[in-house]
C-alpha cells in the first residue's frame, strides 16, 4: 500500500508539473526559489528528490548538513543573482548559492535592494527575510562556509510538504 501510494504521489507530482509545458527540474527549483511555488509544488520537488528522479546532477560539495545541492546548466538566475548551484537546506528551503569576495556587505546590499529585514547578525552569520502574501520567505543568507558565500532564494513553511 505505502509502495501504490508513493507511485501514486509520484505521477501526480510529475503530473502537475508536465500539465503545462513540461519544465525542467532545473526550471522547477528557479520558480521555487524565487518564491513563486506553493506548497504542493514544495512536496512534488521533495517527491523528485526521494524517488532519486532529478535529473539534475549532485553537488556533494555544497552539500548543507540535512539538504541537498545539484548543479545546474545553464546557470540559474534568482532576484539579480546568478549561480550553477542549487541548494535545498532543508525541505522548504530553496536557493542559489554563489561565490563573493565580501559575503555580508554583498548580502547587505541584495537585502536593500529586495527590501529585506535582518533577523540574524551573529559572528558573521546573518539572515535577512521578507515574509510574502503567498506565506513563502524571501531570503538573503550566510553558508556555513560564511566568508566565501551567499545562499539568496526562499523558505516555505514547514506544512508545505
Amino acid at each position: 500500500m505505502k509502495v501504490a501510494l508513493g507511485l501514486f504521489t509520484l505521477a501526480g507530482c510529475l503530473f502537475s508539473f508536465s500539465a503545462a509545458a513540461a519544465p525542467s527540474h532545473g526550471e522547477m527549483f528557479q520558480a521555487l526559489a524565487e518564491c513563486k511555488g506553493n506548497a504542493q509544488q514544495v512536496g512534488e520537488f521533495n517527491a523528485l528528490v526521494d524517488a532519486k528522479q532529478l535529473t539534475l546532477a549532485k553537488d556533494a560539495a555544497h552539500t548543507p548538513w540535512g539538504g541537498g545541492a545539484w548543479q545546474v546548466t545553464p546557470a540559474l538566475s534568482v532576484n539579480g543573482v546568478s549561480s550553477s548551484t542549487a541548494v535545498m537546506i532543508d525541505r522548504f528551503g530553496f536557493f542559489l548559492q554563489t561565490k563573493s569576495s565580501s559575503p555580508a556587505a554583498d548580502a547587505e546590499k541584495l537585502a536593500s535592494t529586495l527590501k529585506l529585514k535582518k533577523v540574524l547578525d551573529n559572528g558573521g552569520y546573518f539572515d535577512y527575510q521578507r515574509s510574502l502574501d503567498n506565506g513563502a520567505t524571501l531570503r538573503v543568507l550566510s553558508t556555513e562556509d560564511k566568508d566565501v558565500d551567499l545562499y539568496v532564494g526562499c523558505s516555505y513553511p514547514q506544512t508545505a510538504s
